[in-house]
């Protein structure tokens, strides 16, 4: 029976999805061009969304240990962008 209200447990809100995204892009961008302090700022942030809006999970611990893992290899602009960008892999397909 499909309803439209109750959902996979592992579907993210719309917007929570697109802030993550954002957020994660923004940081991969910010290390990537060497500001490690607005790609720590994203990160941060990232991994505040994920651990108040997605629900305790596999996928809630993987986005926030990659933004973790992140944060860990900055000042490595390239390693810490790989990261975030490997973490918004970890969204489920639209």
């Amino acid at each position: 029976m499909g309803d439209d209200c109750g959902g996979d447990p592992d579907e993210i809100p719309h917007d929570v999805r697109a802030g993550l995204e954002q957020l994660l892009a923004a940081a991969a961008d910010a290390a990537a061009d060497g500001d490690a302090a607005t790609a720590r700022a994203a990160l941060d942030t990232a991994e505040t969304v994920a651990t108040n809006k997605l629900p305790p999970g596999e996928r809630r611990d993987r986005i926030r240990w990659g933004c973790a893992a992140a944060l860990d290899a900055l000042p490595n602009g390239d390693l810490a962008a790989a990261y975030a960008d490997a973490t918004a892999a970890q969204m489920p397909e639209k």
